[in-house]
């Protein structure tokens, strides 16, 4: 919206162990076509589009097929709205010097640097933490967080220019990559090097938040970083959790897809070709919301004023949509909004939400007030016609289960092939005891490269690939087992896998 020291690591478990059953492995779904078609020929969808239903027409009948049909959604936004996330860097350290944590990354032979700054509450640690693409109205470490403030512009400007960090690295290599999701990259980079060089954070317990334009680039972090443990889009309103298909102030104060695209840069240039025609996208807000499940998502806005351009009862009709892939998943508390009075603004009614909801997930304790009050009508069928389907999960643990060590196998599948290119399957067993978090690693035999990965974090480089657990599939019972997807470049190939555990 127009308003206003150590090197890469990757992950532990996040900090919801949620269960490793078919409820939240992968499986094989139908693929995207080679070439997906230009937005002008797209079907027009007038309802939000359903999530549950693949490219091909065909509809999930298990969330143990989530992972795969995240993918397929995860692919089809970065193509047509915010553009493509780049691969992994080749290269991430973070140097801390008092409050200044700064972030070097290197990719394509480049290298590039920016600064976050890093406070810490009074105590030990480690802390949860928030990474802030903007300020609160008061400080997170009143109330024992850690607050890791970047700033958006160092990473990428907000302009055409392509100067920031980001485009040091990637301009002119063919990047698409719109500037919503460059500085959704910055905060993964951030994430790398707090894990690297800020021991007093936890780095399994850290969260995103953002306000405006900002909070649009929160929604975008959480989605495409599943190491994040909590997602606050604050305002947001269009290219956040506000709607391209449903506005309610009579065309007043409506900023819809042909207004926002006054910051066209803000996304692959494709996006474009949806002027006049936001009908056609093959997906809504709602899908980009569900990309966080099911991790912590809380939604903050106000209900009056200027914030009404963020369309605040088209932001509960997403939060509505996006809930049913939490209600899927049985993690329907894990997604949250919080409305109050007043306008686009940042106030301690935000503050208050935003810390009283980490407190109950991140720390466990125990808050009275809900994140479920949606001050307008429920959804017609008009704007949700779908309905959730059967073959959900069972529930997700209620606490994170005290990690017991235990031994693990790893085996690899192709599912499906063609020329150029394959589909895997990496499944992974716990054997005679429980396991709290897995590592799974293999060398390719020739010249393969993973393109897209669901179901774990991909590290390693060149033929030595390294895939750890996602937050929420690193606790497998015994005997139990959980999975892990990808697509890859090159000749179909199974190669020996071994698999790792704490």
């Amino acid at each position: 919206m127009l308003l206003g020291l150590a090197g890469f690591a990757v992950p532990d478990a996040g900090v919801q162990a949620f269960s490793a059953t078919p409820a939240h492995a992968a499986a094989a779904c139908s693929a995207l076509p080679g070439s997906l078609p230009a937005p002008g020929s797209l079907p027009t969808i007038s309802e939000l589009p359903d999530p549950f239903t693949y490219w091909d027409g065909t509809r999930m009948t298990s969330s143990a097929e989530w992972a795969c049909r995240r993918a397929q959604l995860s692919e089809l936004i970065q193509n047509y709205e915010y553009g493509h996330l780049p691969p992994a860097p080749t290269s991430v350290t973070g140097t801390r010097n008092g409050t200044t944590l700064t972030v070097t990354v290197q990719a394509n032979g480049r290298m590039a640097a920016f600064n976050a700054t890093v406070r810490l509450p009074s105590g030990n640690g480690p802390f949860p933490a928030l990474i802030l693409l903007n300020g609160l109205a008061a400080s997170a470490t009143n109330r024992g967080y850690a607050e890791v403030s970047i700033d958006p512009n160092s990473i990428a400007a907000d302009s055409t220019s392509k100067t920031g960090a980001f485009w040091t690295l990637y301009n002119g290599t063919g990047a698409d990559t719109g500037v919503l999701m460059a500085w959704a990259w910055g905060v993964h980079r951030t994430l790398d090097a707090i894990k690297a060089a800020v021991p007093q954070i936890d780095s399994t317990k850290v969260g995103v938040s953002g306000y405006s334009r900002y909070g649009k680039a929160a929604l975008v972090a959480g989605a495409f970083d599943e190491r994040i443990a909590l997602t606050v889009p604050g305002s947001g309103g269009t290219a956040g959790m506000g709607n391209y298909r449903f506005f309610f102030t009579g065309n007043a104060n409506d900023e819809k897809l042909e207004d926002i695209l006054g910051a066209a840069y803000w996304f692959t240039p494709k996006f474009a070709q949806f002027r006049n025609q936001a009908t056609r996208l093959p997906f809504d807000q709602n899908s980009v919301a569900a990309l966080v499940a099911p991790r912590l998502l809380l939604t903050t806005n106000g209900t009056e004023g200027s914030d009404i351009r963020t369309n605040p009862q088209g932001t509960g009709l997403t939060y509505r949509a996006a809930q049913k892939v939490y209600q899927y998943l049985d993690a329907t508390d894990h997604i949250g909004i919080a409305y109050r009075p007043g306008g686009h603004q940042i106030d301690m009614n935000d503050y208050n939400a935003i810390m009283d909801f980490a407190d109950k997930y991140l720390m466990g304790k125990s808050i009275s007030r809900t994140f479920d009050n949606v001050p307008y009508p429920a959804p017609t069928t008009a704007q949700i016609p779908w309905t959730i389907p059967t073959g959900g999960g069972t529930p997700s643990p209620t606490s994170t289960p005290t990690p017991v060590p235990g031994a693990c196998a790893a085996t690899i599948q192709t599912d499906n092939s063609w020329p150029g290119g394959f589909q895997s399957t990496v499944t992974i067993r716990a054997e005679n005891a429980p396991v709290s978090g897995w590592t799974v690693r293999w060398t390719w035999p020739g010249s393969q490269t993973i393109n897209n990965l669901w179901g774990g974090v991909q590290s390693g480089s060149g033929a030595n690939m390294t895939v750890r657990n996602a937050a929420w599939n690193g606790s497998i019972a015994a005997g139990s087992s959980t999975s892990f997807g990808f697509v890859a470049n090159g000749s179909a190939a199974t190669p020996e896998v071994t698999c790792t555990s704490p």
